[in-house]
This record gives C-alpha cells, sequence and structure tokens, in this order.
C-alpha cells in the first residue's frame, strides 16, 4: 500500500503539486491525469523516490515493495536482456556466476579440473533452483514474449537493443519483480497492439495496487478503479472515484455545478460591492457596515476557485529548407548486425527532395537501428549512405538520445541554431516550454517536453531531410495534430518510423519500405495493418 499525505513538488521556482495528498491501495489501478508539462511524472518520479527511503520520509509511506517504470530506457550496457530481467529478483549474479561453471567444465584440461568444475556447476545449479531461477527465467520469457521483445533480444546485450526494445525490457522486469506496487509512467510507449493487449490482462490480474500514467487509459478503463487529476493552475491534485470514463463524466458535472456556483457568487459580490461603494463615505454606521462587507466581498473573491482556460495549443511550423540536389540521400547495399544473425542486409533506396517515405517492419527489424545509420551516428557493417548536395538531417530520437540531460532547453536551442536568443525563446513557447522550463536541465523534463524540445530544435536546424523515430510518443492529441500539420506542410524530405495509425493515416507518405527485406512500394491504405502491428 503506497500512502502519500500532504506532499508538496516543486521544480525550480514551478510549484507542481501543493500537498497532495492520495492513497493506492492493493487492487487499486489508478490513473494521473493531467496536460503535457503538468507535472505527472515529476510527481510519480518523487513519489517512487521517496518511497524508496522507507520510513525517513513521513509524506511518502509504503507498505511492501515497489516497482517504477519511469519513462527513459536503462543505460545501454553489456548486460544482456535476461540478466536485466532477472536482476529484478536478484538473480542475473548467480546466473552468471552459473554459466561461468559451464564454460569452465568446456575449459578443463584434465579429469580432476573437469571433476571439480562439474561439482561446481552442481552446487549452483541447485542454488539457482531453490532461489526459484528456473522458474524466473520461464516467466522472465513468458512476459518478454506478452511484450514483443524479440526472441534474440534476452541474449543480446542491451547495447544492441534499440531504445524501444530496452525501454520493454525495463517494462517486462518491472513486471517480474513480485513488487506490491508499481508506479508506471507510459507503459506502452513502444508497444504494438497486441502488446498492450497483453499488458492490459497482466495489469487487471495483478493483485498489487498500480499508479499510472499513460496516454493510453482508455485501454485500461474496465479496470481502472479511481483517477487523480493534477490541475497545473492550482498545483492541485482532485481525487476521483470509478473507470476513466466515470472520471470524464464526472469532471463535467463538477466543472458544470462550479460554474454555476461561480455565477451565483459573483453576482453576490457584484450586489455587495456596489452597497460598498455606496455608503463607503456615508454616515458613520453605514460606513461601518460598509467597511465590514467590504471584507466579506475579499474573502468571497479569495475563495472563489480559478477560472478554467482552455490549454494553449502546441503551434509548429517548419521554415522551407534550404535548397539540395534532387535525391538528397541515397542507401546501398546496408548491412547490419550484433554479433548474430543481420538484422537487416543489402537494403538499398533513395530519397527524392521533399519526398515523404514511411519505414514499416516488426519490433526488432532494425527502423531505429536504420535511422542512426542514416544520421550518421552508426556504421553499418557492409554498404554505405551518400549524401547529396546541400543535403542537411535533422535526425529525433525516440529516446531523446540528441538531448544532453545537463543542458537546459535554451542551451539545446543555442547549440542548434545560430539566431537571437528572443527567436529561440519564441520557439520555444510555440511549444509550450516557456518561462521556468527555458531554463531547467533537460532531465528535469516529462517525456512530453522533451518530445517538444527535440522537435523545437528541428525547427530551428532548417533541415532538409528529417529522420523522425516516434516523433508523437508522449504527446497529447492536440500537439500530434500540430506535428502532423506541420510535417504534411514540410517542403523537405522526410524518413518516418511510427506505430501511430491514424497519424500515418493522417500523414500520408509518399512511399514505404518494408523492413527487413528492404521492399519499396507506394504508399497504400493496404499498410495501416502493418502499422498497427509494428
Amino acid at each position: 500500500m503506497l500512502n502519500v499525505t500532504n506532499l508538496t513538488v516543486e521544480t525550480g521556482h514551478r510549484l507542481l503539486a501543493a500537498e497532495v495528498t492520495f492513497v493506492v491501495a492493493p487492487g487499486d489501478v489508478v490513473g494521473l491525469v493531467g496536460p503535457n508539462g503538468a507535472g505527472k511524472t515529476t510527481l510519480l518520479r518523487t513519489v517512487a523516490e521517496r518511497a524508496a527511503v522507507g520510513g525517513a520520509d513521513h509524506a511518502v509511506t509504503l507498505v511492501g515493495t515497489i516497482g517504477w517504470l519511469p519513462q527513459e530506457s536503462p543505460p545501454t550496457t553489456g548486460t544482456t536482456g535476461l540478466a536485466r530481467l532477472l536482476s529484478a529478483r536478484g538473480l542475473d549474479a548467480l546466473r552468471a556466476d552459473l554459466e561461468a561453471a559451464r564454460q569452465r567444465i568446456d575449459a578443463s584440461s584434465d579429469t580432476r579440473a573437469r571433476d571439480r568444475a562439474i561439482k561446481r556447476f552442481s552446487g549452483l545449479q541447485e542454488r539457482f533452483e531453490l532461489a526459484g531461477g528456473y522458474r524466473a527465467e520461464s516467466e522472465a520469457k513468458r512476459i518478454a514474449a506478452g511484450l514483443g521483445i524479440p526472441a534474440d533480444g534476452l541474449t543480446r546485450p542491451l547495447a544492441g537493443l534499440s531504445g524501444g526494445e530496452r525501454r520493454r525490457v525495463e517494462l517486462a522486469r518491472v513486471l517480474l519483480s513480485q513488487a506490491e506496487t508499481l508506479l508506471l509512467d507510459e507503459p506502452t510507449n513502444h508497444l504494438d497492439a497486441d502488446a498492450k493487449r497483453w499488458l492490459a490482462e497482466f495489469l487487471a490480474a495483478f493483485p498489487g495496487g498500480i499508479l499510472v500514467v499513460s496516454h493510453d487509459l482508455p485501454l485500461l478503463d474496465r479496470d481502472i478503479t479511481g483517477v487523480l487529476a493534477l490541475d497545473p493552475a492550482t498545483a492541485s491534485v482532485d481525487t476521483y472515484k470509478g473507470t476513466y470514463t466515470q472520471f470524464l463524466e464526472e469532471r463535467k458535472v463538477r466543472a458544470a455545478s462550479q460554474a454555476r456556483h461561480r455565477k451565483v457568487v459573483e453576482r453576490d459580490i457584484k450586489r455587495l460591492s456596489a452597497f460598498v461603494e455606496k455608503y463607503r463615505h456615508s454616515n458613520e454606521t453605514m460606513a461601518r457596515r460598509a467597511m465590514v462587507t467590504e471584507r466579506r466581498v475579499e474573502r468571497m473573491k479569495s475563495a472563489l476557485a480559478p477560472v478554467a482556460r482552455s490549454g494553449r495549443r502546441v503551434a509548429v511550423r517548419f521554415p522551407d529548407p534550404p535548397s539540395c540536389t534532387r535525391f538528397p540521400l541515397e542507401a546501398t547495399g546496408l548491412r547490419r548486425s550484433y554479433g548474430g544473425p543481420p538484422v537487416f542486409k543489402e537494403l538499398s533506396f533513395d530519397l527524392e527532395r521533399g519526398e515523404h517515405l514511411l519505414v514499416l517492419g516488426l519490433n526488432g527489424a532494425g527502423k531505429t537501428t536504420l535511422l542512426r545509420i542514416l544520421a550518421g551516428i552508426d556504421r553499418p557493417d557492409e554498404g554505405e549512405v551518400v549524401l547529396g548536395h546541400g543535403c542537411d538531417i535533422g535526425y529525433y530520437a525516440q529516446e531523446h538520445e540528441e538531448l544532453d540531460p545537463e543542458a537546459t532547453s535554451m542551451q539545446v536551442m543555442q547549440a542548434a541554431a545560430r539566431t537571437s536568443d528572443d527567436v529561440l525563446r519564441g520557439v520555444l513557447g510555440h511549444f509550450l516550454l516557456g518561462g521556468d522550463q527555458a531554463n531547467q536541465p533537460t532531465r528535469t523534463l516529462s517525456g512530453g517536453e522533451k518530445t517538444k524540445l527535440a522537435l523545437a530544435r528541428l525547427v530551428v536546424g532548417r533541415h532538409n531531410v528529417l529522420l523522425l523515430d516516434e516523433p508523437t510518443n508522449n504527446l497529447d492529441v492536440q500537439a500530434v495534430e500540430a506535428v502532423r500539420a506541420a510535417l504534411a506542410s514540410f517542403k523537405g524530405g522526410i524518413v518516418l518510423v511510427s506505430h501511430d495509425t491514424p497519424f500515418v493515416q493522417r500523414f500520408q507518405p509518399d512511399r514505404v519500405l518494408v523492413m527487413p527485406e528492404g521492399k519499396l512500394d507506394v504508399w497504400s491504405e493496404d499498410y495501416v495493418d502493418l502499422v498497427a502491428l509494428d
């Protein structure tokens, strides 16, 4: 059970949550909602970090253990995916010892050494089995399969996995952890439709408590038991009982009730204020009554809830790109592997000036790897990428690796373009990253804010070819539409990876590159189902 009592959260000069209180009990599935930039990620991270210190924090107390899924993928290391999963139960080191003992058996040069190695292996094997290692391995593989992690994704080092694959490994690790309370920040990012359904079923059967931030809350609707609505205007959290659908209806009812109450109070304020003005300078008795009434009016004004303002919208417009040759980008005979079978091979295609190319393929087909090669970040094992005269590439990474975590938003923008700070601040403002957010380190931004910053960086970069890897992750519906409209009017070339079916359908690409085969085709609605399976 998770108890949060009078918790206040601040970032820089921004007050995100003021003395909020809520409980997540076993069996609860609680959705944390609020507009992009409201502070949902920061609140969730603060709760997770304070819960980890145990009784040292009176604002956050925890009974049992907690599993925490941040938006960021784990670091790229030599650890295999399976070892990372087993570390959730402290079994990774024991399994590594077991594998090392197995290798010593094979490397033994004489009978005595081999007997010693076999004896050690048997002892370790018994310890691993008693610790539930084999059961955990089987469960880890089942969870990984449900989340769409490719079979070799567990044997490959994390450094050889894409950002999306590492993210799924981390989600699988949290689900395997046997924690009694789960805190999940956008758990459906990088999941295809089948994996989302599998996750929904897993969470529905989970006996502990869950606090989740997700743009896919409708997917979990039947199992949601409550909603916490974070209001950035008041830094408060309103509590709603029931499903997400019921929350939406109740929010409308509350808003209508508050509007009616406000109307009555404002009418009384107007009437009483007129009395004050009329008798303020009257005889002593009436002037005293006017003074008392004026204090009453001030109390009534201060008790009024702030007027809910319609949220500002992201405004995106890419400038006209600089001129370049007819074919700004050409890939020939690309091959890439990570120590095993190639992810793709003999991959060849070109991009014509102003063309919009969609890259499709199942998870693990090498889509992110291809974009990193096109961007010049990684090198292919074979083949080459030739940039035409005047080609200027802008790369959007799905895990925002291109953003320096210690740099502020303004510093990121200043590194991307040589122009005045006023212009840069204006662009950040269009992406709702003005004020204090412009001076925050990027590591403190939410996933949605990082997405907006990465897109703002592309806007000021004046590129004529954009490589976009899942650019709509973490964005709300209005922001996704703003990005789509901006890309539709962009006159440069675009290579897009996206599993967002409505976004792709409205984006209307010119051609499709199907991975890993490298098949090129003209876009048609026949490819929509493949987008959904991505």
